[in-house]
């Protein structure tokens, strides 16, 4: 009988030279001197949906090439994703970029599709701090089962970094890993980089302003993804106006892309929501949605491990006040860094990943 963290198939897919690597992200104006190759597989775990119950998901797993005898892994959560195949586990160049880079300089990286994407069924459950927690740390353990088997061995130090939604996804891992499994799998460093950590708050107040936003998907996916998991309402129109409430659902089966649901949405998100609803929320500092909100948000608690904060304070989508608030309330152990003030919400992403591996390789020679 199967049971989370478990392996259920490891796959090559695909082999790197130092000289592939360098090109590949020169493709992308990335200048990198790689000292390793790299060797990318897919792996498909088991762990758990939002019910608890055990569900198969997939990731990536990238090997510094040649194999070193130990190796501390880099656990990278991606971005907001709606297609299943904008994954890392889908093998395009821009899923597994970033592991790459970090495998490129001697770490083996970790990077989870997450619940209900690449080959895991079911719906996303979009910033749901404990199942994206779960995923993130089951995808650990079937690498460390799977690692067993190579001819590495896993030094057991666990480096975290994502960047939005998989800022969030750290900072949710980050807290369960140092409530539960410190002595497995020790933290090193985290740098959750301009996630929507403060939901109940800066995010909330974002999504009901009636103003044009960028991505405007993003609020039904919220939506939709907390009726699955907290079962607000039994159908779309007991929350959506018409006709969103037709349209907009069958956009969410995981193959079409954020540019075609917001092509189906009004430039103010908040329009497809019903003004009975609105209002409800609105009035009644306990209604069920806003609990649900404060549940997930993940400012109210202490971390341990030394935690760097990435954001640019002209970031569109996600606005730097999370940041501010979460490092606030973190004390010490946390520092905002705000490496390009000017830099918007995608702008900003390669120059904060860029910080945070100079970051993580200054802790690792330091340990050496």
């Amino acid at each position: 009988m199967p049971v989370r963290g478990d392996v259920v198939r490891v796959e090559l897919q695909q082999t790197y030279t130092v000289g592939e690597l360098n090109q590949l992200a020169a493709g992308f104006d990335i200048p990198l001197s790689a000292r390793y190759g790299a060797a990318v597989y897919v792996m498909e775990y088991m762990t758990v949906d939002v019910k608890g119950e055990l569900i198969m998901a997939s990731g990536a797993v990238v090997v510094p090439q040649p194999v070193l005898g130990s190796l501390a892994m880099v656990s990278f959560q991606h971005g907001t994703s709606v297609r299943r195949v904008d994954v890392p586990s889908a093998g395009g160049t821009d899923g597994v970029l970033v592991g790459l880079l970090f495998s490129s300089d001697g770490y083996l990286s970790v990077m989870p599709d997450l619940v209900g994407l690449g080959s895991s069924p079911g719906f996303h459950p979009y910033l749901i701090a404990d199942v994206s927690a779960s995923a993130v740390i089951d995808h650990l353990f079937a690498v460390l089962q799977w690692s067993m088997t190579q001819s590495w061995d896993i030094s057991g130090e666990v480096y975290l970094a994502g960047y939005s939604s998989g800022g969030y996804t750290v900072l949710a891992a980050q807290r369960a890993l140092e409530e539960g499994y410190r002595d497995t799998f020790p933290i090193v460093a985290s740098a959750p980089m301009a996630g929507p950590y403060d939901l109940s708050g800066t995010m909330l107040n974002l999504i009901l302003q009636e103003e044009p936003y960028p991505q405007p998907y993003y609020l039904p996916y919220i939506m939709l993804s907390y009726n699955e998991a907290y079962n607000f309402f039994e159908r779309p129109s007991d929350f959506l106006r018409s006709p969103y409430d037709v349209t907009l659902p069958p956009l969410f089966d995981g193959t079409h892309s954020g540019s075609e649901i917001n092509d189906a949405m009004p430039p103010i998100p908040i329009h497809i929501v019903r003004q009975d609803v609105l209002q409800a929320v609105e009035e009644d500092p306990d209604h069920p949605f806003l609990q649900s909100l404060r549940e997930n948000d993940l400012t109210n608690w202490s971390p341990n491990s030394p935690t760097r904060l990435y954001h640019c304070a002209s970031d569109e989508l996600v606005p730097i006040e999370n940041s501010r608030i979460a490092a606030q309330r973190f004390g010490d152990v946390a520092t905002l860094i705000d490496p390009s003030p000017q830099s918007g919400h995608y702008n900003c992403a390669f120059i904060a990943i860029a910080g945070t591996r100079a970051w993580f390789n200054s802790i690792a020679t330091a340990n050496r």
